[in-house]
């Protein structure tokens, strides 16, 4: 991953003098230890210092989308969002996403949209792996993430896999998300499928994913993939069970932004 790809994001950013950049910081597997040129993208969260309006949104977008096609072979996935969004996430608001690979390019303007749940997870990994490519620690930006919402976050990423991605994805983020609600610890998805394999050495599937991740093969779901992830979201449940009896007694009910279905 070519630094001054990163580099040259931030300075794009910067040359929108209506931004108010805060910092921009890379997250995701290039921090985590599991990039690979072929199987990830590059991930990177900017935080600006106030909301912005469509015609800001729409500069920032395009000149993001013009310095990312000068690394055509690099693939990127990008959000900004507010200080105010970083300290407190809320219902996650963002001011812009941008995914480039290739000549395959989409993104969203935030006005007018609703929040996205994916930066509860971005935001956590940015504010304990983030790497500053320019502005403060990530650790002075982002504040923590509760832990009961990040179970949440981990649960629904794991639910929504199977029917969205290919079979590295699926099962490799159901080892990590299965490693977090285990140890804490949130990791890349090539880190979480050697952690399950080391427990489950009789899941070939595993071993099926992390060849597929490392070769940059998006293979289809198959059965004994839904199966594995079934189980893993199973297990993953029982986990989260005895966590919220112990932060709350028995009759008590989570808070509707926990409760409700994403």
């Amino acid at each position: 991953m070519p630094s001054q790809y990163v580099t040259a994001l931030a300075e794009a950013l910067l040359a929108e003098p209506s931004a108010g950049v805060v910092g921009v910081y890379l997250h995701g597997s290039a921090v985590l230890g599991g990039y690979t040129q072929r199987g990830s993208d590059i991930d990177v969260l900017a935080v600006i210092a106030e909301p912005t309006d469509v015609a800001v949104q729409e500069r920032m977008r395009d000149r993001l989308i013009a310095a990312a096609k000068q690394w055509p072979e690099s693939a990127l996935e990008m959000s900004v969002i507010t200080a105010a969004t970083a300290a407190i996430l809320g219902d996650c608001p963002f001011e812009l996403h941008v995914t480039v690979n290739g000549d395959e390019v989409r993104s969203a303007l935030g006005a007018g949209q609703g929040g996205d749940p994916d930066l509860i997870l971005h935001a956590e990994v940015c504010r304990r792996h983030g790497l500053a490519v320019y502005g403060p620690p990530a650790s002075e930006v982002f504040a923590p993430v509760p832990e009961q919402r990040l179970l949440r976050a981990v649960h629904d990423e794991v639910r929504w896999g199977p029917e969205h991605g290919h079979l590295s994805y699926a099962v490799l983020n159901a080892c990590r998300a299965l490693r977090f609600a285990t140890d804490g610890v949130l990791c890349s998805k090539l880190d979480g499928g050697e952690w399950m394999l080391a427990r489950r050495r009789e899941e070939p599937v595993i071993r099926q994913a992390l060849a597929d991740q490392r070769k940059g093969v998006a293979r289809p779901m198959l059965a004994e993939a839904n199966r594995f992830v079934g189980r893993v979201l199973d297990e993953l449940t029982r986990q989260l069970e005895p966590r919220v009896d112990r932060d709350a007694t028995a009759t008590a009910i989570l808070p509707p932004e926990l409760d409700a279905e994403p």
